[in-house]
């Protein structure tokens, strides 16, 4: 991981005010004071922590866990990377998709609101698979549930009829999940839509 460059502003700062100092005739308790401010925060910065650098990415198979910010049907912010699950892509946060019964809803949102809900304040347990895409940490998600068991998000929003098998990353995990989701016409499945990477007008980004 590449290391973030620290300022060279506190240096520059600290020898301008040496530099006026050997140029002076007479030498101020002002002088003194401007000098001592300039060499304390020179040394600070060297007690800075370094940034690190954005779209940090986990060595594949190695988890992490939290409590997750939820950005939309497919993305979360947890222990401070942002995690784009893997395998799946969800309804857009725009998206609106057209009703059974007639009428359209905001398919998008409810992606985001249904990944909220499959959580649940849960606590969020990623393995990454070592890849990113954008910035983001490609993983595989799980929570705990009551029987001792986990739940597959990435799985759970297919099956919600929300989110779509990618087969170009997923080699087919999440096939018969969005199978079984499009049978019971779960989600956008009861309607028309329009998939999410068309949306994006990135046909073939999945891989179908």
């Amino acid at each position: 991981m590449k290391r973030g460059r620290r300022s060279t502003a506190p240096w520059v700062a600290l020898a301008a005010a040496i530099l006026g100092l050997l140029g002076a005739t007479q030498v101020s308790e002002g002088d003194l004071l401007r000098l001592g401010r300039a060499a304390w925060r020179a040394v600070q910065s060297l007690e800075e922590p370094r940034a690190p650098s954005r779209g940090a990415s986990r060595p594949a198979g190695a988890p992490f866990s939290g409590h997750p910010r939820v950005i939309d049907g497919d993305t979360f912010d947890l222990s401070g990377i942002r995690v784009r699950m893997q395998g799946i892509d969800a309804l857009e946060r725009d998206q609106q998709c057209s009703r059974g019964g007639g009428g359209r809803f905001a398919c998008g949102t409810a992606a985001r609101d249904a990944l909220a809900e499959l959580i649940g304040g849960r606590e969020v347990t990623c393995t990454p698979d070592g890849t990113l895409t954008h910035g983001r940490t490609v993983a595989v998600c799980t929570v705990p549930q009551g029987n001792g068991g986990v739940l597959d998000l990435n799985r759970a929003m297919v099956r919600s009829g929300l989110a779509f098998d990618c087969p170009r990353y997923s080699k087919g995990r999440y096939a018969s999940a969005e199978a079984e989701a499009k049978a019971a016409r779960e989600g956008a499945w009861a309607g028309r839509f329009t998939y999410p990477w068309s949306h994006r007008d990135r046909a073939g980004a999945c891989g179908r």
